[in-house]
C-alpha cells in the first residue's frame, strides 16, 4: 500500500495518542506500581467491559500560561473520562490520574468533569468515579481564581436521577474529597484510600497538628466512625466486583424500574426453622443476619455501611428475584437501639431505595432510641426523626415484619403501625408496646414505687395481662400473624402485586448526603 498523502499528519495523530497514553511517563507509572496502585488506564481496563471505554479528551492538556506550568505537559490533564459499559449497561466514567501532578484538578480537568455530569445528566447515565487526586492544582489556582462550585451543582441534581458511586483509590484531599460524599456509594481500599477535606501539610500547615493519612482520614475511619464511606474492601480489584455487584441491583435511571432475575437465577435460601434462630428471653441478642439469609434468595445479601453503626442493618437483596433494600435492627449490637448513626445511616438508605424505586423491607426488633446525655448531645431527637421524615416522603412500596421488639418511636421508626406499607407481618416472637417495661412502669408509677405502696413485680404482672402476641392482629394494626418461613412467600406476593408496570413518569428526589 502507498504512503498515504496524510502520512505527516497521521504520524503526528499517532505520536500525541502514545504521549497521552503513557500518562505522567515512565517514572512516575513506575512509582505508582510501586506503592501497591494499578495506573489509571489499568483500573479502567478491568473495571470496564472490555473494548467499551470510548474516551472524550485523550489529547486535553492544561492550557495555564503561568510560569509554574512553563513546559510541562499534562496527558489528558490528570483526568480521564468517556462512556464505557458494566456488564453490558451504559455508563459515563470518570478517572483521576496520580500520575500526572499527583491527579490534580486543572482548569482543562475541571471542564473536562462538568462535560462528563453535563452528558450523564442529559442522558440518564449513571457515573462512576475512580478517584486518586490531591485536590485542586495550585500551580494553577494559588490565586486570582475563583473556586468553581459547578461540579457541585451537577452532581447534587444528578442525585436521585443516576446512579452515583465513588471509588477511592488513593489520598484525595479537597475536590474528590468533597465530592465522594455526594455519592450514593462510596468504596474505600484498605491501606492505600483517604479522604480528607485538607492532606496532612495542611492541616499542619492550618492548625499545627501532624496526622498521618490513615489517621487523618483512612477507610477504618469513614467506613467504620463517620460513615462518610459505605464500604471497605481488601484490594482495587475487591472494589471493581463491589461496583459491578452494587450497580446489578439498580436501574440505569429512576425512570427506569430496578432489574428483576428470573428462572433459575433465583436461588430459594438455605434450609432452616428461623423462629429457633429467636430466643425466648427478649433481653437475649441473636443474629440478625442468619434470619436474613433464610428469608432472602441464596448469597443475594449486599451490606451496605456494615462497619459504621452496626446496631441498624442496611443491606440490599432480592427476594424471589426482587431487588429490594431491607432495614433491620441487630440485636447483637446495644440490643438494636437505635442512636444518631444509625439514624443517618437508615435515613440515607431510605431515600436511596426510594429513589430508585427499591421495595423496602424492615425487620423490627428495637428497643427504641437511645437515650441519655450523650444522645440528646448527639441531636438523636433531630437526627432520629430524619427517619420518620424520608418515610413521610416515600413513594416506594414497603413491608413491615415485626420480629420480635417494636417500643415507642423506634417502632415507628421501623415503618411501623399504619405507615403506608402494603404489608404487615408479625411472627409468633414479637412483643408491642409503648416503652419497655422496666423504664415505663419506672416513669408511670414513680410515686408508688418510691413510697412503697406498690412493687415493681405487681404492677409488671398487671400490664403483661393485656400482653398478647394477638392484640395487634385483633384490633387489624398488623395484616397476619404468621410462621417465620411463611414470610418469603407472602412478600413475594406482595411484591408481585404492586409491581408497576412503569416508574412515575417524574423525578421525586435527591439523596442527602
Amino acid at each position: 500500500m502507498s504512503e498515504s498523502k496524510w502520512h505527516e499528519e497521521l504520524g503526528a495523530l499517532e505520536a500525541r495518542r502514545r504521549r497521552a497514553l503513557g500518562m505522567g511517563g515512565e517514572d512516575r507509572v513506575r512509582r505508582q506500581r510501586q506503592a501497591g496502585k494499578l495506573t489509571v488506564r489499568e483500573r479502567i481496563d478491568r473495571l470496564l467491559d472490555p473494548g467499551s471505554f470510548l474516551e472524550l479528551g485523550l489529547m486535553a492538556t492544561h492550557q495555564s500560561t503561568r510560569p509554574q506550568m512553563a513546559g510541562r505537559y499534562t496527558a489528558a490533564d490528570g483526568l480521564i473520562v468517556g462512556y464505557g459499559r458494566i456488564q453490558g449497561r451504559e455508563v459515563m466514567l470518570g478517572a483521576e490520574d496520580f500520575t500526572v501532578m499527583g491527579g490534580s484538578e486543572g482548569r482543562t480537568g475541571m471542564i473536562k468533569r462538568n462535560r462528563m455530569l453535563e452528558i450523564a445528566l442529559k442522558h440518564k447515565l449513571p457515573c462512576i468515579w475512580l478517584l486518586d487526586g490531591v485536590g485542586a492544582r495550585v500551580e494553577e489556582t494559588l490565586r486570582g481564581y475563583w473556586v468553581n462550585g459547578e461540579f457541585f451543582i451537577t452532581i447534587s441534581q444528578l442525585s436521585g436521577r443516576v446512579p452515583q458511586i465513588g471509588v477511592v483509590l488513593g489520598p484525595c484531599a479537597g475536590g474528590p474529597a468533597l465530592m465522594a460524599p455526594l455519592f450514593d456509594f462510596v468504596i474505600m481500599v484498605e491501606g492505600i484510600s483517604m479522604l480528607a477535606a485538607g492532606g496532612p501539610p495542611i492541616v499542619e500547615a492550618a492548625i499545627g497538628e501532624k496526622v498521618d493519612k490513615e489517621e487523618l482520614g483512612g477507610s477504618k475511619v469513614h467506613c467504620y466512625l463517620t460513615g462518610v464511606a459505605d464500604n471497605e474492601v481488601p484490594s482495587e480489584e475487591a472494589a471493581f466486583d463491589t461496583v459491578r455487584r452494587y450497580l446489578s441491583y439498580f436501574p440505569a435511571h429512576c425512570w427506569e424500574l430496578p432489574p428483576r432475575t428470573t428462572g433459575d437465577q433465583v436461588q430459594p435460601p438455605p434450609e432452616g426453622r428461623i423462629i429457633d434462630l429467636i430466643p425466648r428471653e427478649s433481653k437475649r441478642p441473636y443474629d440478625m443476619k442468619r434470619v436474613l439469609n433464610l428469608v432472602v434468595d441464596r448469597d443475594s445479601l449486599f451490606e451496605i455501611k456494615p462497619g459504621h453503626a452496626p446496631s441498624m442493618i442496611t443491606t440490599l437483596a432480592r427476594i424471589g428475584g426482587h431487588a429490594v433494600g431491607i432495614l433491620a435492627n441487630q440485636p447483637m449490637v446495644r440490643a438494636g437501639v437505635i442512636d444518631s448513626d444509625a439514624a443517618d445511616k437508615a435515613t440515607h438508605f431510605i431515600q436511596l431505595c426510594d429513589a430508585f424505586h427499591l421495595p423496602l423491607i424492615f425487620f423490627a426488633d428495637v428497643p427504641g432510641y437511645m437515650t441519655g446525655k450523650q444522645a440528646e448531645r448527639e441531636s438523636i431527637l433531630r437526627r432520629g426523626l430524619r427517619i420518620a421524615y424520608a418515610l413521610g416522603q416515600c413513594a416506594t412500596p414497603m413491608i413491615s415484619i415485626v420480629v420480635r421488639k417494636t417500643f415507642g418511636m423506634g417502632g415507628v421508626a421501623m415503618c411501623g403501625h399504619n405507615m403506608g406499607q402494603v404489608l404487615t407481618l408479625a411472627w409468633p416472637s414479637a412483643l408491642f408496646g409503648t416503652l419497655p417495661m422496666s423504664g415505663a412502669i419506672r416513669a408511670a408509677h414513680h410515686r408508688d414505687l418510691t413510697s412503697g405502696q406498690a412493687r415493681a413485680s405487681e404492677i409488671e404482672a398487671s400490664h403483661e395481662a393485656f400482653d398478647s402476641l394477638f392484640s395487634p392482629a385483633e384490633a387489624f394494626q398488623v395484616d397476619e400473624v404468621v410462621e417465620p418461613n411463611e414470610t418469603r412467600e407472602r412478600i413475594i406476593r406482595a411484591l408481585d402485586a404492586v409491581r408497576r408496570d412503569r416508574p412515575p413518569a417524574q423525578y421525586r428526589h435527591g439523596i442527602m448526603p
